[in-house]
């Protein structure tokens, strides 16, 4: 009876989210029956995967909720809900989550294996249409679940990769079937198999940058194997990402009084994607502690292009990579690759090519003719640096969480955290200690209670 009522569920939920993702191709139209309201033929699968409102702008809140780098005022903190501020406090207990992080991204996945058992189903469309669908399909589902691992997983570990729990890898539309969570291990696997086979489908160049391309699929491998610290796979993936898409903008061209100076096609992203929501993250609610504010020098063209400052001494993020103010770019871009090829060679012991690497992304962040590169660093002054770089560039990226996570494998390099006070500098109450069992979120409890799934530590 309870596979049933889960098919039933299940069924309503994917005529529901069909009809919204296709309404405008009216292929609906002429159905009374939700249970025929599957995608029948090929232009039916392409309109499904073209859902940019769930596949592009529905990334979690919890990937950039949990950082350091943003802070909110009493009355705020005292109005929100219980979970909402057992998630800023970082205080440990189970309802310290939030279930839109999990079912946006498993709603995502459901998308993709739509498409791909459509696929499966319907002969129309040409090869190189096909493999196109294939390869997005196969990108979107990898690259949901690699964001949900840096969310409701444990950092990786090597060493304990088949010990710790990983995800349920849904590979079927029935949210009938059951599926337990995999190992880290397979949880890590199943991404990088999905995007490499990805990389093999997609086009080189896409008509809109919501779509996946080979560069996205190389750029997400690249993400993947930094936060795993394979550093020699990581360059390799960021190089051949770069050598689709280089592009740097130069800040200068920038106009700093807009209330956001980035557009949406801004020619350093190779996958657009953002999260639309966000709890404390809207500008007018989260202020940027004083001490990420004063890392940027005064020729600097990030802190007035990335800030704005009130007149009560305030600070508020405008910076948005995605052009249109979400609570954070959840793309891939350039620029993140430059600092990630940065990094792995400085730790490969390459410290001069990393530093020519890290000048090149630089130079284009300064004001004209005031930046110094920078040289005759050792290895350890040169990996402070970019790490620094990396917390300077990529704030609202949902990656300062990720490399937190990552670091913390690294004896020293990960303090423990404060929330700032409402004057955004005095330490207040809130610490978050350098464990990992305080990097990971609960399973929302309604997920553990329906499928019986392991809860992670607190």
């Amino acid at each position: 009876m309870k596979n049933i009522r889960k098919q039933i569920i299940a069924g309503i939920f994917i005529s529901s989210l069909i009809f919204v993702t296709l309404g405008c191709e009216k292929f609906l139209d002429e159905k009374s029956d939700a249970s025929l309201s599957i995608p029948e033929t090929f232009k039916d699968l392409r309109a499904t995967m073209n859902y940019e409102g769930q596949i592009n702008r529905s990334f979690p809140t919890l990937l950039e909720a949990g950082s350091d780098d943003y802070y909110v005022k009493s009355n705020i903190l005292n109005a929100r809900s219980e979970s909402e501020r057992l998630v800023y406090t970082w205080k440990n207990s189970l309802q310290r989550s939030d279930i839109a992080s999990w079912s946006t991204l498993y709603n995502t996945i459901l998308i993709s294996n739509i498409v791909l058992e459509g696929l499966e189903r319907i002969s129309e469309g040409s090869d190189e249409e096909r493999k196109t669908l294939k390869g997005e399909a196969l990108f979107i589902r990898s690259y949901a679940i690699f964001n949900l691992s840096q969310i409701f997983c444990l950092p990786y570990d090597e060493v304990n990769k088949n010990i710790f729990p990983g995800l349920p890898l849904r590979t079927s539309s029935d949210y009938g079937q059951h599926f337990d969570r995999s190992s880290m291990a397979e949880t890590y696997e199943f991404v990088v198999n999905g995007l490499m086979m990805s990389f093999e489908l997609l086009p080189e160049n896409v008509q809109f940058k919501s779509r996946a391309s080979k560069s996205a699929a190389l750029g997400a491998l690249a993400r993947v194997y930094l936060t795993m610290g394979k550093f020699d796979q990581a360059n390799e993936y960021a190089r051949e990402a770069l050598s689709y898409n280089r592009a740097l903008i130069d800040y200068n061209d920038l106009d700093k009084s807009l209330r956001i100076p980035f557009s949406v096609d801004n020619s350093e992203i190779i996958y657009y994607a953002f999260c639309t929501s966000g709890y404390f993250l809207a500008s007018s609610r989260a202020f940027i502690p004083r001490d990420l504010y004063d890392l940027y020098e005064e020729d600097d063209l990030r802190k007035v292009l990335f800030y704005n400052r009130s007149n009560n001494g305030d600070i508020q993020f405008k910076g948005n990579y995605d052009g249109v103010g979400g609570s954070y770019f959840a793309g891939i871009a350039t620029d993140e690759l430059y600092l990630v090829r940065a990094e792995c060679e400085i730790r490969a012991g390459n410290v001069s090519d990393g530093l020519a690497l890290l000048n090149q992304l630089l130079k284009f962040r300064y004001e004209k003719d005031t930046f110094i590169g920078h040289t005759n660093l050792n290895q350890e002054e040169a990996l402070e640096l970019v790490l620094s770089e990396r917390r300077k560039q990529l704030v609202r990226r949902g990656i300062r969480w990720m490399d937190l996570r990552r670091l913390l494998k690294e004896p020293g390099r990960v303090p423990a955290l404060f929330r700032k006070a409402d004057n955004g500098m005095d330490v207040g109450e809130y610490v978050l200690e350098p464990k990992i069992n305080n990097y990971v979120y609960p399973i929302p409890d309604n997920v553990i209670r329906i499928q019986n799934y392991e809860q992670n530590p607190l």
